[in-house]
């Protein structure tokens, strides 16, 4: 087991692997919505994708673009990325024309969640139940109050790039991961559509970047900070508990009792008044069993989802470097998410270009995969 791991994480297919990963999940999604546009071909949108991520590839790996590329071209990306981004919560003028119900269901929720009402008895204009757990409210809020909810997936890309420039020193690996998620079209989709799927994981990926380079000497320094932000994080999406795991598990045994007691105390009390909020509005308990968003949050069968929790449990044990955090988050999301949509398909024989086919679930993994890639480029680099 130990050699295995030892080997992907250090072996040369590694960041191969990983871009493969970013690769695929971003090539679904051309082939399945690149298909119902007319203006451009199929194949040369293929072959154009293709092109770029070669590129991309192995020009992330060049050490020549290493003295090229400097901080100021960083912040330019960003910026520009950043705009970009607020254009695109403004491209759709008609999203009901186009059947798309996430932007008006977290707009709705937010709603009844500021003036105590009950979220998720109502239904959005397709018939769908709200979902949102309290967390992803709150870190969606700030949005809302500025008249749009996709402006989320802006503040969820700034925040990813910050974290990104505060771990990687390497001005070619910050150009890097930022430009892959800013270019990633299930995140450009995800934008225009003002969904907030992928921003529920960007929020853990930056906040574990974060945490390590502020506390990389002792996680717990701030518990009680700690345990807040955990309990933010944890009420946002079922997986995002999978990277937390595997990045807090062991040190959390190793520190002592005191900061583990106030930890939990403190991650505790908050997903209590989250969850007082959204809940406190029902009629009664019986309401809330019958409508609830614990049993909808699922991103697949109970079964599955305890052996991946059980995976990362394990991995947690071999975690020896922040590296091995992305690495091992990315492929078990990954596998997570594609357990959800096998059962899709299998189960309820939903096809790829189905309407409710879940593409989107397999992005959770993006911003782990990306940041582990980018680890594994500066290992390369590191050792030539």
């Amino acid at each position: 087991m130990n050699k295995t791991l030892t080997y992907m994480k250090t072996g040369k297919a590694n960041s191969l692997m990983l871009f493969a990963v970013y690769f695929v999940v971003n090539f679904l999604f051309l082939t399945k919505y690149g298909i119902r546009q007319s203006l451009v071909p199929i194949s040369i949108l293929i072959v154009t994708f293709i092109t770029v991520h070669f590129f991309l590839f192995f020009l992330s790996k060049n050490e020549l673009l290493s003295q090229k590329i400097n901080v100021k071209l960083v912040y330019l990306l960003t910026g520009v990325l950043g705009v970009g981004y607020i254009a695109l919560c403004h491209v759709l003028k008609d999203p009901y024309q186009l059947r798309i119900d996430r932007w008006q269901t977290l707009d709705f929720s937010l709603d009844y969640w500021i003036h105590g009402k009950y979220i998720y008895d109502t239904r959005n204009f397709i018939g769908n139940l709200s979902s949102y757990l309290p967390g992803q409210l709150l870190l969606a809020l700030p949005a809302y109050l500025l008249g749009n909810v996709g402006y989320l997936q802006v503040a969820a890309f700034l925040l990813f790039s910050y974290a990104v420039m505060l771990e990687f020193k390497t001005n070619l690996i910050r150009f890097t991961a930022i430009l892959m998620l800013g270019i990633s079209l299930a995140y450009i989709y995800e934008a225009v559509c003002k969904s907030d799927f992928i921003s529920s994981f960007i929020f853990a990926a930056a906040f574990i970047l974060f945490w390590h380079t502020k506390f990389k000497e002792n996680y717990f320094q701030k518990p009680v900070v700690l345990g807040i932000c955990l309990g933010v994080l944890f009420l946002t999406r079922s997986v995002v508990v999978i990277p937390l795991i595997i990045f807090l598990l062991k040190p959390f045994l190793a520190t002592h009792t005191k900061r583990k007691i106030q930890t939990v105390t403190a991650f505790l009390l908050t997903i209590a008044v989250l969850l007082l909020t959204v809940f406190f509005p029902a009629k009664n308990l019986e309401y809330i069993i019958e409508y609830n968003p614990l049993t909808l949050q699922g991103q697949s069968n109970k079964w599955v989802m305890l052996i991946f929790l059980a995976a990362a449990l394990l991995l947690s044990f071999y975690v020896r470097k922040i590296n091995d955090v992305f690495y091992f988050s990315a492929y078990i999301v990954f596998f997570t998410m594609l357990s959800f949509v096998l059962e899709k398909y299998l189960l309820f024989g939903l096809g790829f270009q189905d309407h409710f086919f879940s593409t989107t679930y397999l992005a959770a993994c993006l911003p782990f995969s990306i940041v582990a890639y980018c680890f594994s480029v500066r290992k390369e680099i590191e050792k030539v």
